[in-house]
């Protein structure tokens, strides 16, 4: 997966664990002047601990605070050289002593590594349904371990399902030997709770599940249906693979005649050629070449992807991915011990479905298709569907409104004198989904508003030895419920996501060549949920910025480097906020702070 990491040297790892940190305090770098806003220097006098613990500082889904009523063991597993094998996967049933109803579900990943080794993608499946994404951090020392947290209450109505037993937990990480011994060792548990997850020590702290604009809805949904392939447990995961622009995976379900409400729930991850598709410059032959030749030509096609869904072949919605940085990418030692924003508990996808209702309550079986526009081989996809289903009626009734989709207008540019040069590629679409519904709270109309727009430029100079990418993404959803012409319920979420990454080959006579670094990451998501025109509104605000700089032999032998977190959520009165600063894979500081401490650490 990261061939470049076959080469690291055990001994010069250790030797960069013990002396990084005193290279970055001696000022290696300092005079050269920063791409970013603010200062990157790191705190002095302080002595760092290298940290086995590898970490991403976002909001815990349950506090030190709150005790679960009861916790379950339900996979164990060692990942060694397994490439090609089917998941891991158990048996599942409710804990006797802990039986359903429960106020929150959080399932924790634990994962232990014997020794060196790559950087894995992974995921959880429960009953075929995928609750987790996630990709492994570059354990550099023998020993490293870490935990992932998600809120499962999303996912309620999969565990309800498995209240008589019967139920099948799966794990999927692909490992290799061949070159690296690491060994992954996991456990996945689930923890329930019951009664009030909140107390009196705790009411400065937002104590929801991770935020996200991913889930525009506070209740989770009656039905919880997989979009996989049905034989992934005996074959090679419940994941579908694409290959390219033109390939789209389905799987057919018949849902609920009484259905109101659709959502489409879509995992991705990419790999192989695709695996740092958010920097890939657009070369000039690429604009020219005919469609069937673009599908094959390798890293050149730009930095645009769109992970998409259809119904019986037909368009109903996509997004863009967020860029989640693997540990592999750009500089590893920028992701010890903390991993890249997103990367522990990878982005999930929303797709409203109610406008499209009227193409499925007819009883049989439709066609959920899943693709990724520009895409290089190879993506993993599949996805969940969502149903809320109306218990008062047999069948509901549903039609059209509207179906605005026009195509996103590209603007591409390229100009490149090999190997300098420069590309650009600008993305702007917007559509717009309505439907009614009739149920028994009367006949309501769902209306979806999608717009994105895309910026990615990239320029190489010096004879290819210095590099600066910038990528831009901006999306906003609105999800209107109306009854005639009055709404009663709205749901916005505004995604901004920045990036910007300067690469520089130092040659020195008589000394190898280093390249320097530097990076600058941000997701910053509001979402804002309405009930009616004159009901209260709540708004929820997430910052999760990341900057670091280091170097890198060429070649992949040794690196140094240093980053800075800043992680700043809010909810109303509650907030959260942690800062992370760490030097050669050692944490300096790290500090944690509620809403009446926050003013002191702006």
């Amino acid at each position: 997966m990261h061939p470049g990491l076959y080469e690291v040297s055990f001994l010069l790892l250790l030797l960069h664990l013990y002396f990084a940190a005193f290279i970055c305090t001696t000022g290696a770098g300092a005079s050269s002047p920063s791409l970013f806003d603010g200062n990157l220097e790191l705190p002095r006098g302080s002595i760092p601990t290298v940290s086995l613990e590898h970490l991403d500082p976002t909001l815990p889904p349950a506090l030190p605070t709150q005790t679960p009523h009861c916790s379950l063991v339900v996979l164990q597993q060692n990942f060694a050289d397994i490439v090609g094998a089917p998941p891991a996967s158990a048996s599942y049933a409710h804990p006797p002593d802990c039986p359903f109803p429960w106020t929150r579900v959080v399932l924790e990943l634990s994962v232990a590594a014997t020794d060196l080794q790559e950087s894995r993608v992974a995921a959880i499946w429960i009953d075929g349904a995928e609750v987790l994404r996630t990709a492994t951090p570059i354990p550099m020392a023998r020993g490293a371990f870490w935990r992932v947290h998600k809120d499962l209450t999303r996912y309620t109505a999969l565990l309800r399902r498995l209240a008589d037993g019967g139920g099948v937990i799966s794990m999927m990480l692909e490992n290799s030997n061949k070159v690296l011994p690491g060994v992954f060792s996991a456990n996945v548990s689930l923890h329930y709770y019951r009664g009030p997850v909140d107390d009196e020590r705790s009411k400065s702290v937002s104590n929801a599940a991770h935020p996200s604009v991913r889930s525009l809805y506070r209740e989770p949904a009656d039905l919880v249906l997989p979009i996989s392939k049905p034989d992934g447990q005996y074959g090679s995961g419940f994941w579908y693979r694409i290959d390219n622009e033109t390939g789209v995976e389905s799987t057919t379900v018949a849902i609920p005649r009484n259905t109101y409400r659709a959502v489409l729930e879509i995992f991705v991850s990419y790999h192989g050629e695709d695996e740092s598709w958010y920097t890939n410059p657009l070369r000039n032959n690429y604009i020219h070449q005919s469609t069937a030749a673009k599908v094959s030509a390798p890293r050149a096609n730009g930095a645009f992807r769109q992970v998409y869904a259809t119904i019986d072949r037909r368009y109903v919605g996509g997004h863009v991915p967020f860029p989640v940085i693997y540990s592999s990418a750009i500089n590893p030692v920028f992701w010890s011990p903390v991993v890249g924003i997103g990367a522990f508990d990878m982005p999930s996808y929303d797709l409203d479905l109610t406008p499209f209702l009227a193409l499925m309550l007819d009883g049989r079986p439709h066609e959920i298709g899943l693709g990724v526009r520009s895409a290089l081989p190879h993506w993993l996809v599949n996805a969940n569907l969502h149903l809320w289903v109306d218990y008062w009626s047999d069948a509901v009734q549903a039609g059209p409104v509207e179906y605005f989709a026009p195509a996103i207008q590209m603007n591409r540019n390229a100009e490149w004198r090999n190997p300098d040069g420069q590309s650009e590629i600008g993305a702007e679409g917007l559509e717009r989904f309505s439907g009614w519904v009739s149920w028994s709270r009367g006949n309501l109309t769902t209306e979806v508003r999608h717009k994105i727009k895309l910026r990615s430029q990239v320029q190489v100079q010096n004879r290819g030895a210095v590099t600066q990418i910038d990528f831009i993404l901006k999306e906003r959803t609105m999800v209107t419920v109306m009854r005639r012409n009055q709404w009663l319920a709205r749901a916005q979420a505004v995604l901004d996501a920045p990036m910007q990454v300067q690469t520089a080959i130092v040659n020195a006579a008589g000394r190898p060549a280093m390249k320097k670094t530097r990076l600058f990451h941000q997701l910053m998501e509001v979402v804002s949920l309405s009930d009616g025109q004159a009901g209260a509104t709540t708004t929820t605000e997430l910052t999760d910025r990341q900057d670091a700089e280091g170097s890198a032999l060429v070649g992949g032998r040794w690196g140094s480097g240093s980053s800075r977190s800043s992680y700043q959520y809010r909810d109303g009165s509650k907030c959260y906020s942690r800062n992370v600063a760490t030097a050669g894979g050692a944490v300096i500081q790290d500090r944690k702070a509620s809403c009446f401490a926050m003013s002191d650490d702006a």
